[in-house]
This record gives C-alpha cells, structure tokens and sequence, in this order.
C-alpha cells in the first residue's frame, strides 16, 4: 500500500498549494491529478493500484496558471490526469501553451472542444469515461477521440462518473496501460499488453 504525505508546496508566483502524495518507491515518474472538489480520500484506492513507475500526486491548484507553476516546482515534465470539465480545461489550457511541461495526459469524464483539441500541441492522450456515466456522453467522448490525433478512448463497464473512485481497479488498469505505451512510437503503443496493476 502507498503511504500518503500532505504538504504544502510555495509556488513561485507566492501561493501556496497542498499536495498529496502516495510513494511506494524512491524512482516513479509523476503523475499529476488535477480533480477539483474531490477528496484525497477519493483517490486512495486508485493510487495503490498504480504501477510503482508512477508516483500519484493530487495538487490543488486552481487554475492552468497554477498547475504550469506547480510542473515548474518538480522540476520536469509529468503525466497529467484530470477530472471533470474544469480540470479537463486547465489541462487542455496548459497543454496549448507550454507543451513541455507534460508527457501524457488522461482525461477523465471531462469534455474538451474540438476548437480546444486543435489550439493543443499534439500529445498522447487517455479519454477515461465510465459507461454507465452520464456527465460525458459516448458520443462526446468518440468526438474528442476522433479529434485528437494521439488519443485513446477506453470506457470501463458497471462505472459512472467518476471511474477512478467507481471502478479503481478498471481505472488504474486503463491508466497503467496506457502510461507504459505513451511516449512510444503509434505502432509500439498498439501493440502494448495491458498491465495488471496487482502484480
């Protein structure tokens, strides 16, 4: 089980952020969660299911601004999750303007316009959405799928809105999946095994 650590980090700009934190190893990658009104609690279960390359952070930032200021603190560029539709915004704001602050990113049952998607810099991209979820419609996700050039669409089942803290064990496995396959060339990706996260 990963161990949780709250701190608070002063961002440059002078406001300070509470993070939380779930290590299990000294050398994981950073995957920033960005889910306003959402609760650490939430994200325990999903944390622990993450593969060890991965370290889970929740930020509570509260703006694009905010986020690209937080990437700056760790000091290289990360795997973003969002969820909902705010976050989803910030993520897509912070990709159009400074793609290299982050690697990947996964959005989860947030909607981004297709005005949006061609303003971002070309990124691989998650689109998590739980079926049985009503905030984002099936069609808006294969819409924001067939939008992106470098996207993924993956809908677990018996899941609602929130697939992460619904369906941890569906959620994390979409999420380690694709984490092992960005980064790589379009024809590796499509080849890659999914991982079970419990191994």
């Amino acid at each position: 089980m990963a161990e949780l650590e709250t701190v608070a980090v002063k961002l440059q700009s002078g406001v300070e952020v509470q993070v939380d934190s779930w290590t299990n190893t000294a050398a994981e990658n950073p995957l920033v969660i960005v889910a306003p009104g959402t609760a650490t609690d939430d994200w325990n279960e999903f944390a622990s299911l993450l593969t060890p390359s991965h370290a889970p952070v929740l930020a509570h930032v509260s703006s694009a601004l905010e986020l690209l200021h937080f990437i700056w603190e760790i000091g290289e560029p990360v795997a973003l999750l969002s969820q909902g539709d705010v976050a989803a915004g910030w993520v897509s704001d912070l990709v159009a303007s400074s793609p290299a602050a982050a690697t990947s990113i996964t959005i989860c049952d947030g909607e981004i316009s297709a005005d949006q998607i061609k303003g971002m810099h070309a990124i691989s991209t998650l689109i998590l959405r739980g079926r049985q979820g009503q905030l984002l419609t099936h069609e808006a996700a294969v819409a924001m799928y067939e939008s992106s050039r470098h996207s993924t669409l993956a809908e677990p089942e018996n899941c609602g809105d929130f697939p992460a803290k619904d369906t941890a064990d569906a959620a994390a496995s979409a999420v380690n999946w694709f984490l092992a396959g960005s980064g790589r060339g379009d024809n590796e990706f499509s080849e890659a095994e999914p991982i079970d996260p419990k191994s």
